[in-house]
């Protein structure tokens, strides 16, 4: 028959207590019966046994109240210790967490054995998994635009956005944009792309047909008798090719000149832009327009708002509805991100040491905050309930020890008895 556990810790604490207390009681009836029964040899072997189980099971009953509280509320010294060293106890615990599970070997140990990005990647590439994570973050977004949509954090954002706005120098954030942009050459690069771009367009058949029609047209418009003589056509075809085979005669010796003449004048041209923005006063006046400007018009407020209520609106009914494409689109992410990690063997490890690199450096700082949190909120306990709650997690185990100590009193008890009367024995 299985023991029944009751699922109160009250009622198994008092259940407990009434089985260590019925044994001490057990030892004390037998001890008391032996004084009034013939002092024979089995009643002073019962009579020590009693005798010690009742030491021991007395010694430990006042072992086990002393750590909750004072024994028969006597100021006895060294007892009540949990609710006299809480501090003590808040101290040494978040030392432990620290010691034990926060710092940063251990964290690394925990990473390097459990490879979380292998267990990310198998996780996401189960489809309902990858549901399950598109339905948790559309209803994350949902929760995010009700928080949003409060008129007090409306009003904190906009504050917000209009103290950032005032604090920016445009002309000059612009210049110094414009200068990351350019560093190490980068707007060479910008150029190469730009001629080639066009390159490609010139040799489009409408492109080359379009700049032949405008040849042929502005011939006949300006050279309405030439236009009679001449092979109007076979012009407009001739400039279209010419064009396009200068502009690649052109390209080439660029490409090929790293010090051509219209990379000199495209670089002098940005580095005097830059310079004009971070330093010229009439940019930076401009600047300041266009930052009261967008600070201080209400029709682009009017306009801002506007387009944030159509795109809250979107968003909304998108959630709401039973095929949303923000979850759907969030679903085929985790899909491809699982798949991705966990076919790319070398993504996976460079994910991991990043990981393993984020936790070095801020574990001290996670483990200072969590510790000298548990301490402060330990500390804030009311020490009474704090050893009451303790007293009914561990108190049921406490018991077998008041328990065990009144079996083993009995038992040196017996043995001392015996050891003693060796020699009547022996007669």
């Amino acid at each position: 028959m299985t023991k029944h556990r009751s699922n109160s810790p009250e009622a198994e604490l008092k259940r407990m207590q009434r089985q260590a207390l019925a044994c001490l009681l057990l030892a004390s009836i037998i001890f008391v019966a032996t004084l009034f029964l013939p002092p024979t040899f089995l009643v002073r072997l019962l009579k020590a046994g009693a005798e010690a189980a009742m030491v021991g099971g007395l010694a430990d009953w006042f072992a086990v109240v002393a750590l909750f509280r004072r024994p028969l509320g006597l100021p006895i010294p060294h007892t009540a210790i949990v609710p006299n060293s809480k501090d003590r106890i808040a101290d040494n615990l978040a030392e432990f967490v620290r010691e034990k599970f926060l710092d940063p070997k251990s964290l690394l140990e925990l990473i390097q054995r459990s490879d979380p990005v292998q267990r990310v990647a198998t996780w996401l590439t189960e489809p309902a998994n990858a549901g399950r994570l598109g339905r948790h973050a559309a209803n994350v977004f949902s929760k995010s635009l009700d928080w949003v949509d409060d008129r007090r954090i409306q009003a904190f954002i906009s504050d917000a956005a209009r103290t950032a706005i005032g604090k920016l120098d445009f002309a000059h954030a612009l210049g110094s944009v414009l200068s990351l942009l350019t560093k190490g050459g980068r707007h060479q690069h910008l150029l190469d792309t730009a001629l080639d771009h066009l390159a490609d367009e010139l040799r489009k058949p409408d492109v080359r047909k379009s700049i032949a029609d405008r040849v042929v047209a502005w011939i006949k418009s300006e050279h309405k008798w030439k236009q009679m003589v001449l092979p109007t056509e076979w012009l407009g075809d001739k400039a279209a090719e010419g064009a396009s085979e200068g502009l690649d005669k052109l390209l080439e010796e660029i490409a090929n000149s790293p010090n051509h003449e219209l990379r000199r004048h495209f670089d002098k041209t940005l580095q005097s832009l830059i310079a004009r923005l971070q330093t010229d006063e009439a940019f930076r006046r401009k600047g300041e327009e266009i930052r009261d400007f967008i600070q201080n018009d209400p029709a682009l407020a009017e306009y801002l708002r506007g387009l944030w209520a159509s795109v809250r609106d979107w968003i909304s009914q998108d959630l709401e509805g039973s095929s949303s494409q923000i979850q759907h689109h969030i679903q085929s992410m985790g899909l491809w991100l699982g798949h991705k990690l966990a076919e790319d063997d070398e993504l996976r490890a460079s994910v991991n040491e990043h990981l393993q690199d984020g936790v070095s450096s801020a574990a001290p700082q996670f483990a200072e905050f969590l510790t000298r949190h548990i301490s402060d909120t330990v500390r804030k306990w009311n020490p009474s309930e704090m050893s009451r709650q303790i007293e009914l997690s561990i108190g049921p185990d406490l018991q077998y020890i008041r328990i065990s100590g009144t079996a083993v009193g009995c038992c040196i008890g017996v043995a001392l008895f015996l050891i003693s009367h060796i020699p009547e024995i022996m007669r």
